[in-house]
């Protein structure tokens, strides 16, 4: 019985350090498939993407969006699961090296879980006073035609200390609250948003060299494209 238990505890830690490495390889997978798209995308459109590869980022997007927090979870775990491990070590672990590297373990474990959760707690709280702090008011809507993604004209005022803004967010439905801020504004020019498949074109009466900041083209989020189209110099 015991060695069954003792089994379950060792099998349960691997379980948990696995699903750490599969966190961090998903994490990683956005730092080598983006420049590729963007680099395709600039030659060819949206067409130079492969549709299951559209797809996959779509899907994808969702785990890259919310990774700090799915990462503070698996390495809780992982921590709770090697401790549990480490508190038995004389009865469960054989040599000396597997006692020190299941002690390391739970100790990076540990210490990560808590570094992102100091990291997390701020924004979290932003993100929850943002909206009693800040008036926004909508322009308009956009949703792409597959349904996954909307944009989002927005002027934000947070009042004296930073004045009104005009920005354009990008949105993966339904989550709202996680959104990408594809240009932003400190005065307030007219926008207007409008999808071709999966290209989103922002056409404004800014012009692009009146810019301090001109925005990338194509600008590259989740499974988007989206463009400027300014007026004329």
């Amino acid at each position: 019985m015991r060695w069954r238990q003792a089994e379950s505890s060792i099998r349960l830690a691997s379980s948990a350090w696995s699903a750490v490495v599969g966190m961090g390889l998903v994490v990683g997978l956005q730092f080598l498939i983006y420049p590729w798209v963007y680099e395709r995308a600039t030659r060819g459109g949206e067409t130079a993407i492969p549709p299951a590869l559209w797809l996959a980022i779509d899907f994808l997007l969702v785990i890259w969006l919310f990774a700090p927090q799915l990462a503070c979870l698996v390495l809780g775990v992982a921590a709770w699961a090697t401790w549990r491990v480490v508190v038995r070590r004389d009865e469960l672990l054989t040599s000396r090296a597997a006692r020190g590297l299941m002690f390391g373990g739970a100790l990076i474990s540990s210490l990560g879980a808590v570094v992102l959760a100091v990291l997390i707690v701020p924004s979290a709280f932003v993100q929850l006073t943002r909206p009693l702090l800040c008036e926004t008011n909508t322009f308009e809507e956009a949703v792409s035609p597959n349904g996954r993604y909307k944009a989002i004209v927005a002027e934000v005022d947070c009042g004296a200390m930073s004045g009104s803004h005009r920005q354009v967010l990008l949105t993966r439905r339904p989550f709202w609250w996680a959104s990408a801020s594809l240009l932003y504004f400190n005065q307030h020019p007219s926008l207007h948003l409008s999808w071709s498949g999966r290209t989103l074109t922002i056409s404004g009466d800014r012009t692009l060299t009146s810019m301090d900041h001109p925005p990338p083209d194509p600008m590259i989020w989740g499974g988007v494209l989206a463009r400027y189209a300014g007026s004329k110099e």
